[in-house]
């Protein structure tokens, strides 16, 4: 450890006790800031605050593609299958997310919740159902539980849905 990095790490906490500008969100760019004194609430010029008793986070305006990875499913006539789905999604409310889901890790929440959808269709149905009409049904799952937490899911795309052996 050199000395500078003593010394930086010795007068971190006390510069954390000033106030700091945080620089203006980018257009397409929420800026959230949760205040220990005034709660959560979103900026969109720069931002005066207190490290040490606000938090800020910058969430994006603008679409964004969640992948949910692949799964192996059973399905209802028991055939074993792999499905990846891609959701382009909207946060519409970024401190309603911020306030349900936590401070960080917001895209593998909505990933593991979309992954649930997937499984729920994929495994309540049989195969050439879920061929057909499984990919809008999902969407429509998905959009209706995301929905209550801000979010809207604008697109949802099965990839690579394909039957497999075990």
């Amino acid at each position: 450890m050199s000395l500078s990095e003593l010394i930086s790490g010795a007068l971190q906490p006390v510069l954390d006790l000033m106030p700091q500008v945080h620089a203006r969100p980018a257009s397409n760019e929420w800026g959230v800031a949760d205040s220990w004194l005034g709660g959560v609430k979103t900026f969109s010029g720069p931002y005066l605050h207190i490290p040490a008793t606000t938090h800020v986070e910058i969430y994006p305006k603008a679409e964004v593609p969640v992948d949910t990875g692949l799964q192996t499913l059973t399905t209802a006539d028991r055939k074993t299958v792999a499905v990846n789905a891609t959701a382009i999604i909207r946060i519409t409310d970024p401190v309603y997310l911020r306030a349900s889901v936590g401070v960080e890790e917001w895209e593998t929440w909505i990933a593991m919740r979309i992954r649930g959808c997937v499984q729920e269709v994929v495994t309540g149905h049989n195969w050439s159902y879920t061929l057909d009409k499984g990919e809008g049904f999902i969407e429509e799952l998905a959009y209706s539980e995301l929905y209550a937490f801000g979010v809207e899911v604008e697109r949802l795309v099965l990839e690579d849905v394909t039957e497999c052996i075990p």
